[in-house]
């Protein structure tokens, strides 16, 4: 729709630039991820249709060139809209699926929106156009134009800046995954969220029974601990120790996510 309404050149440019823009603020809240795929650019043409609703809803719901069935009809487009927005949030509180990516290709879509996409002229339809509507105008748009681009900035040098594996707001981790079910104990989540699936460690075995009886676990957070086996843990399989990292990572380490 962007690109039919607007031309290639502002759909272009609105894709690559949130691409870009998504991938950075990716990069700086989710280090240890590597995230590929064009949904920064798509987000981002959503957000530039929101731009362009915010640019024209005066146009959009004026009692003077809509009557009240296509102000419905506009309605259900937002409507629709914003579902699929809060559809693709939630899906994006699941593993493999980088928020961050999603809602910065579309915020820096809208900025880029605001500067790149034509507005309605409101001449066209006999409608007054003072000074100051005009100088509204054109101040959203070199607003949107400076915040896009000092975002983009800002982003690139807390990335450049940083070590490439700490993030500057641990915490906002959640606002692209959440361990799922909530209500469940850590034994029987549906998926987790922290960094325990990294895990190293080392067993160590018993010369006389043949058996291992300890781990040693180097938690997300780089503290080293040794865990002794309960009796009934107690194998002769390292294989079966190794899947099991994980687990006793989130039983006995004070701090299951990295730094």
């Amino acid at each position: 729709a962007v690109e039919r309404i607007h031309g290639y050149a502002a759909a272009s440019i609105i894709f690559v630039i949130s691409s870009l823009g998504g991938t950075i603020m990716s990069a700086v809240f989710l280090p240890e991820f590597v995230s590929v795929g064009a949904s920064g650019g798509i987000f981002g043409l959503i957000g530039a249709c929101l731009a362009d609703i915010f640019m024209n809803w005066n146009m959009l719901f004026s009692t003077y060139l809509n009557d009240g069935q296509q102000k419905l009809k506009h309605w259900s487009v937002i409507a629709w809209l914003t579902f699929d927005i809060f559809i693709n949030c939630i899906i994006g509180l699941t593993p493999f699926v980088d928020n961050f990516t999603h809602m910065g290709g579309m915020l820096i879509g809208f900025l880029c929106g605001l500067s790149t996409m034509e507005r309605l002229n409101r001449e066209f339809f006999g409608m007054e156009y003072g000074c100051a509507a005009k100088s509204k105008h054109i101040a959203t748009r070199f607003f949107g134009l400076i915040l896009s681009v000092l975002l983009i900035i800002i982003f690139s040098i807390v990335l450049l800046e940083g070590d490439g594996t700490t993030s500057p707001c641990t915490s906002c981790r959640y606002a692209s995954c959440v361990p799922f079910p909530p209500w469940a104990d850590d034994a029987n989540k549906w998926w987790y969220c922290d960094d325990c699936e990294r895990v190293t460690g080392s067993a160590q075995r018993n010369t006389q029974t043949g058996m291992y009886e300890a781990i040693q676990i180097a938690c997300p957070d780089g503290e080293s601990i040794t865990i002794n086996l309960e009796e009934d843990a107690v194998t002769n399989s390292k294989s079966l120790l190794e899947d099991d990292l994980p687990h006793y990572c989130r039983d006995y380490c004070d701090e299951v996510y990295a730094r």
